[in-house]
């Protein structure tokens, strides 16, 4: 008999939210900084997480860490100045939550197409199991997830590896540890300059963060 889907609703919450603050990002005055490139890269590819420093804040990594992880694809992204990026305790215990945004979305630009960005969190729920969300039948089957012993879903299914990464995001699972990457534009449209984040990219992205908590 399968598991209660009771961490389903608590898993749309959570996309949801991040969500909001892309929305809410759309709104905000300018600021932020443009990161150093990564040079030598190739674009989209999720460089070796051991290349990152180690972690802090409860086991998690730094919001700084999480984006070399991620690697190329998000070099361009910035961090708004109002941004709460880092680590909360709740009541679900501690959490990390991570948002860049393009530099058209913190400006004046006029191009609202462009506004947009990537939201990620990582939290540790160890009653989140891949047999209880399989009933819904959102999971995912990627080889580089199975190969890190973990397990995927996206929420809503149709899954599609080449399309952009949405509002509901994917989320990729090991031993409790549970990593939701979202992005997004301001009127939930695919955004140009967020192009390389797509799913598939999503997913090696996702190993690569599970990597950081280990």
């Amino acid at each position: 008999m399968p598991a209660p889907l009771t961490t389903a609703p608590r898993l749309l919450a959570v996309a949801v939210l991040m969500v909001a603050g892309i929305l809410l990002a759309g709104c905000s005055s300018p600021g932020g900084h443009r990161p150093p490139g990564s040079p030598g890269n190739e674009a989209g590819a999720v460089p070796n997480p051991s290349e990152t420093p180690e972690t802090d804040d409860a086991g998690y990594p730094s919001c700084k860490q999480v984006k070399a992880a991620l690697g190329p694809a998000v070099d361009g992204l910035i961090e708004l100045d109002d941004s709460e990026n880092g680590v909360a305790v709740g009541s679900d215990g501690p959490s990390l939550t991570c948002s860049w945004f393009t530099p058209d979305t913190a400006g004046t630009s006029i191009h609202i197409e462009q506004y947009g960005g990537i939201s990620l969190g990582i939290s540790r729920d160890p009653d989140y199991t891949e047999d209880s969300m399989k009933p819904l039948g959102w999971n995912v089957d990627d080889p580089r997830v199975a190969a890190a012993g973990a397990w995927a879903l996206k929420v809503g299914g149709r899954y599609k590896p080449s399309d952009q990464l949405d509002p509901t995001g994917v989320q990729v699972v090991r031993d409790g540890v549970v990593v939701v990457l979202t992005s997004g534009g301001v009127v939930l449209q695919d955004v140009p300059k967020l192009a390389a984040l797509t799913n598939e990219w999503a997913m090696g992205a996702g190993v690569a963060l599970l990597e950081l908590m280990d």
